[in-house]
């Protein structure tokens, strides 16, 4: 397999297969494990039951910000419109109505950027 990047995902993909093996050999459950590493039971056993590579192809198909694209124009234009006074909660809620899929914290450093007017204006 081919050297992958060392972005933020494949390492936390990498760190999270090592802490779910590790306790894993322990003898720990799944709902222990998933208690602990703060996960959900299916992620838990996907990590348990899938090859470290398979997950490391999988994490480097993600891009996080990547799922903001498409409503950047809109909250730019809102955030503009309410000359910054606007609420993110209420952006966020605005466009999961429109079929955002992305966290709330996504669209948090977002406003953050262009509350602080380092938001680029062009595709990331």
């Amino acid at each position: 397999m081919p050297e992958l990047p060392r972005t933020q995902i494949i390492e936390r993909t990498r760190h999270r297969y090592e802490d779910i093996h590790h306790l894993v050999e322990k003898g720990w459950t799944i709902s222990a494990i998933a208690r602990r590493l703060n996960l959900d039971r299916k992620a838990v056993r996907r990590f348990r039951d899938t090859d470290l590579d398979q997950l490391l192809v999988s994490a480097r198909g993600r891009r996080p910000n990547g799922v903001l694209e498409p409503f950047k124009a809109y909250l730019n234009a809102r955030f503009t419109e309410a000359q910054g006074q606007v609420s993110g909660t209420r952006l966020f809620n605005e466009i999961r109505e429109r079929g955002y899929r992305g966290s709330r914290q996504v669209v948090r450093k977002h406003l953050a950027a262009l509350r602080a007017g380092t938001a680029g204006t062009g595709p990331s």
